[in-house]
């Protein structure tokens, strides 16, 4: 007669030990509060930066964004006007009133550079400055940007007839040819003057903010 084998459980083995009615089990693990600390303060710090990225996308000042409603006006007239594209481009930083910040933006009421002759201001405007410069009696050493690229010389002449005109200014308007000469004049010119002693070496305008020579060194 053949032996038939007899039932036998699943066999499990713990440990090398191999044992009859086994049944696998996950034992209980918390997760450790180190862990559950971690993740509160990612939650806490994501919602903090959720937070602080929607008030940095909160809209500009009204300021910003009167003047950049002024700037299309502006570049969408027929005429060219000088008060719009000062307010455009200028006002945000020299003030309406050409008053500018006191420590951080010279003032253009006044300004020597404003009232010189013709070549400075437009020059200033088409590559900027870049250095420090002395403006009624207070030093500023800040960077005025380049409009050369930005605007044309119908702009450019239309804005500082308008500036060399306002507020205490009397000083005569500016051509459209005028500022064409200035631009071919200094063509190769890449990179915005170094301060009012470069703008002095060109143009002989006084430099008040560097000091006057002593008689050792003359």
């Amino acid at each position: 007669m053949t032996q038939r084998p007899s039932k036998r459980s699943r066999p499990g083995s713990v440990a090398g030990i191999r044992y009859r009615n086994f049944d696998p089990y996950e034992a209980y693990n918390p997760i450790p509060w180190q862990v559950t600390a971690i993740l509160l303060a990612l939650a806490v710090w994501g919602t903090v930066a959720l937070l602080t990225d929607s008030q940095l996308a909160e809209p500009p000042p009204q300021i910003g964004e009167e003047a950049e409603q002024a700037a299309v006006e502006a570049a969408s007239s027929p005429s060219v006007n000088g008060q719009r594209l000062f307010t455009a481009y200028c006002s945000t930083c020299h003030q309406a009133n050409g008053a500018g910040v006191k420590g951080a933006v010279p003032p253009l009421n006044g300004s020597h550079y404003v009232l010189a002759d013709a070549e400075v201001p437009v020059n200033i405007l088409l590559h900027g400055l870049d250095g420090e410069i002395e403006v009624s009696g207070s030093v500023y050493n800040g960077r005025m940007p380049t409009f050369g690229h930005q605007l044309s010389d119908e702009q450019i002449a239309a804005i500082l007839t308008h500036v060399r005109g306002q507020w205490d200014n009397q000083a005569a308007g500016i051509e459209p040819d005028f500022v064409a000469e200035q631009r071919e004049r200094f063509s190769g010119r890449v990179s915005p003057w170094e301060g009012g002693k470069a703008l002095e070496d060109a143009f002989g305008v006084a430099d008040t903010a560097s000091p006057a020579p002593s008689e050792e060194d003359s």
